[in-house]
């Protein structure tokens, strides 16, 4: 679901893009609104795959961080079942 959320950001952005005169940039002779439509669907797989990495990297160092420090990640542990 992310995925559509950021396609769809990121084809609102082109499309705006275009109409007020980004147009004049490129020379889409036949469709212009297809090539962005395309465009937005390339920056969305690589803005998903790039939080996707961000996301798998937090949760290494949050496991790093508890490889390194067990008896703290055993307190907290404690703490939280005694609660």
């Amino acid at each position: 679901m992310k995925f559509l959320k950021t396609y769809a950001v990121c084809l609102v952005v082109s499309e705006v893009f275009l109409f007020f005169g980004g147009y004049m940039l490129f020379d889409f002779q036949d469709h212009p609104f297809r090539a962005f439509a395309a465009i937005a669907f390339v920056l969305a797989v690589v803005i998903t795959v790039w939080l996707a990495q961000e996301e798998r990297i937090d949760a290494l160092e949050k496991r790093i961080q508890a490889m390194e420090n067990p008896e703290h990640s055993n307190d907290s542990e404690n703490k939280e079942n005694n609660q």
